[in-house]
């Protein structure tokens, strides 16, 4: 189980990275297995998927955020293209991501997104529409996991009706 009520649990490590965004007043919704899992609390997670907006403002405020995270190679305009993904693999369990570039665009996704929180930090999650969009995206690229999002999308189907 994923959620309590309206409250995202994830990996403890994480909640840095979500405290940090918000801070920063970062630009992002939740997506991947956590937001399955707020539609779908049968969904295990063990990750945490950010999609950020890919504005160079935006960008400037994810450098802000994560520069205590002691990231290489991370400069203020890292965030601000489409097709994006950096995996925080070494003291979380994370990727920070931008929309891809022939998909959906962060203002398509946040304006049909709906409020829930993770770590009790309010967070936007996508539509379950956004969400099986972005899922069959990923199928087209990333061979290795095509079982993982495929299962996502007709747990998603299931979970909407």
């Amino acid at each position: 189980m994923n959620r309590i009520g309206d409250n995202l649990i994830c990996t403890g490590a994480n909640k840095e990275i979500v405290q940090a965004f918000a801070a920063s007043n970062v630009e992002f919704v939740v997506v991947g297995g956590l937001a399955v899992a707020w539609y779908c609390p049968s969904r295990e997670v063990d990750d945490m998927d950010l999609l950020v907006n890919p504005s160079p403002a935006n960008s400037e405020r994810i450098y802000r955020a994560l520069s205590s995270f002691n990231l290489n190679g991370l400069e203020r305009n890292s965030f601000s293209k489409a097709g994006i993904q950096l995996p925080l693999k070494r003291h979380h369990y994370a990727d920070i991501i931008t929309p891809p570039k022939d998909g959906l665009t962060f203002e398509e996704i946040i304006r049909d997104s709906i409020e829930g929180n993770l770590f009790n930090i309010p967070v936007r999650i996508p539509s379950v529409a956004h969400l099986i969009a972005l899922k069959k995206y990923v199928i087209t690229s990333a061979e290795k996991q095509i079982n993982k999002h495929l299962k996502d999308i007709e747990l998603l189907q299931d979970c909407a009706v």
